[in-house]
C-alpha cells in the first residue's frame, strides 16, 4: 500500500479572512494592504510586508467577483458576431485582443 493512499490533500480557498487568521489581524486590515487603499497608509510598512509575504505562502488569489463589485467593473468585453471561425472573424478577435493587450488590459 502506498504510503500516500491514506492521506487526501484538501485545497481550502484562502481569504482575506485566512490571511487575517493567519496573522491575528483584521480582514480589513489585510485588504487595504492588498489592495493599496487609501486606508493602507496608516499600515506599517512591516506590517504590509507581513501580509504580503504571508498571502504570496498561502497563494491567495482575489476573488473576481468580488472584486467586480468593488470596482464597480466587470473586466469583461462582448463580441457579438455571426461566426468567428472564419479568417475575417478570426482577425476581428485577434485586433480586439491586440487592443486590449496594448491598454494593459490584462494585467
Amino acid at each position: 500500500m502506498d504510503d500516500d493512499a491514506g492521506q487526501k490533500e484538501t485545497h481550502q480557498k484562502v481569504t482575506l479572512k485566512t490571511i487575517a487568521d493567519h496573522l491575528g489581524l483584521t480582514p480589513g486590515t489585510v485588504s487595504a494592504a492588498l489592495n493599496n487603499s487609501a486606508a493602507a497608509r496608516s499600515i506599517p510598512e512591516h506590517t504590509k510586508q507581513r501580509i504580503l509575504e504571508a498571502a504570496r505562502e498561502l497563494n491567495y488569489r482575489p476573488n473576481f467577483s468580488a472584486r467586480t463589485l468593488r470596482l464597480k467593473r466587470t473586466f469583461t468585453i462582448g463580441v457579438i458576431a455571426s461566426q468567428i471561425g472564419d479568417d475575417y472573424g478570426s482577425q476581428v478577435i485577434n485586433g480586439i485582443e491586440h487592443y486590449l493587450q496594448q491598454r494593459n488590459f490584462f494585467s
